[in-house]
């Protein structure tokens, strides 16, 4: 099968990629300084992706780093417009892709406190909710041509590195890990291992629509905090107060670390997907033992 990823350069993509190389699919990337196993964005026409038999679409400027309102701009520009893009030149192709994985986030459900959110929930309020609506928007074209597309709208991605998990663990290592705010917002997660295999099932079989990201086990922040804290053996109880936090990080902190989004992904269960990290902290010993 020929895949062509945009984002591959990112933590999911560069990890999707290398998996479907592993089973025998070509794989190619599309950035805007292209190497040999990559396009550019000028060379995504409607003949090119004739030869394309699924599109992944995973690009998009990080959402880390304080929310200016330039980088506001940047964050809901990238998305919308390599989406249109990409909808546009699939819509124009005669042998168009047989399918769509396009990117969205939990964010698209807005803080819901405990309410239980499956893909059945109603878009929230704020900054992440409006940009995962005009992402998903951006991508419906593809839909209403009956080309199979799919939604996958991601959780906390767990990986050891220089993303969350890798910020939280330092943090903790330094003992000064501990409930952000009140710590009782739910975080959902799921580690990179079953986020690659949930996309590869997604490729695999006939589902369409929007599929949360999410192990079926959210946990409370504190509840999250303390369980990494017991994997690493160093104390987790030192709060991060949340005035402070929207005090250094501003709305990027308030967003992401207090916010509340409790996930369900029946549709990726339903679909017979298997968990191979559905409890934290198994999975945490998986990530951090590597």
């Amino acid at each position: 099968m020929n895949v062509l990823i945009t984002g591959i350069t990112g933590l999911i993509g560069s990890e999707l990629a290398a998996a479907l190389r592993s089973r025998g699919d070509n794989v190619i990337g599309v950035s805007r300084t292209p190497t040999d196993e990559q396009v550019s964005w000028e060379d995504v026409t409607p003949s090119f992706l004739n030869e394309i038999d699924a599109v992944i679409n995973l690009a998009g400027e990080s959402i880390a780093g304080r929310w200016t309102k330039s980088k506001k701009n940047r964050i809901l520009t990238s998305r919308v417009e390599a989406t249109s893009l990409l909808a546009t030149a699939i819509a124009q192709a005669d042998n168009p892709p047989k399918v769509l994985v396009q990117a969205s986030a939990a964010g698209l459900y807005g803080d819901m406190g405990d309410v239980i959110l499956d893909e059945s929930a109603a878009a929230g309020k704020g900054f992440l909710s409006e940009v995962c609506q005009q992402w998903e928007a951006a991508a419906q074209p593809v839909a209403d041509l009956g080309i199979r597309t799919v939604v996958p709208r991601f959780s906390i991605v767990l990986a050891d590195g220089p993303g969350a998990l890798g910020r939280l663990t330092l943090v903790t290592k330094l003992c000064i890990g501990g409930p952000l705010g009140n710590g009782r917002q739910w975080w959902s997660w799921i580690s990179i291992n079953d986020t690659v295999r949930a996309l590869l099932h997604l490729l695999d079989h006939d589902v369409s629509g929007p599929v949360n990201i999410s192990t079926p086990n959210p946990e409370l922040q504190r509840t999250f905090a303390k369980k990494l804290g017991k994997v690493l053996g160093r104390p987790s109880v030192v709060p991060a107060p949340g005035f402070a936090i929207r005090l250094v990080l501003g709305e990027m902190g308030k967003n992401l670390l207090l916010e509340s989004f409790r996930l369900d992904p029946g549709a990726l269960m339903a679909s017979g997907f298997e968990f191979d990290d559905p409890e934290l902290e198994g999975a945490l010993r998986g990530i951090l033992s590597n």
